[in-house]
């Protein structure tokens, strides 16, 4: 399966996520800042960054343009619980791979399957 690398400030949404996604087979690694998953992301090999949008310090935006500049060949998906178009339109105009809106419904996995293969050509 996938080596996924999850951006989540909420200690809560990052254990269920990490919890859903090793359910499902993944390797799953998480962090609590932007900073951090910079520094993973750097330090490691993933198939698949999750982001969330709202953090403190440096959000999901500005966590992803940093990211996008060592690694422009991920499958990047931003979640979170205030998407509003402008937002949406711009994650996907720099490339973003989908966007998730919190809460996580049953179609969670299957987003994440379907991103992997649609990028890899199979569920990496």
């Amino acid at each position: 399966m996938a080596k996924i690398l999850i951006v989540e400030d909420h200690n809560g949404t990052r254990v269920t996520l990490t919890r859903r996604l090793t359910k499902g087979g993944h390797e799953v690694t998480s962090v609590a800042s932007g900073q951090d998953g910079v520094e993973k992301l750097r330090s490691g090999e993933y198939d698949l960054v999750l982001l969330d949008f709202m953090m403190k310090g440096m959000n999901g935006v500005h966590t992803f343009e940093q990211m996008k500049a060592i690694r422009d060949d991920l499958p990047y998906i931003m979640v979170t619980a205030y998407a509003h178009s402008g937002l949406v339109k711009e994650f996907m105009g720099e490339g973003g791979a989908d966007f998730i809106v919190k809460p996580f419904g049953e179609d969670f996995e299957e987003r994440i399957s379907l991103n992997l293969e649609r990028h890899y050509g199979t569920a990496a």
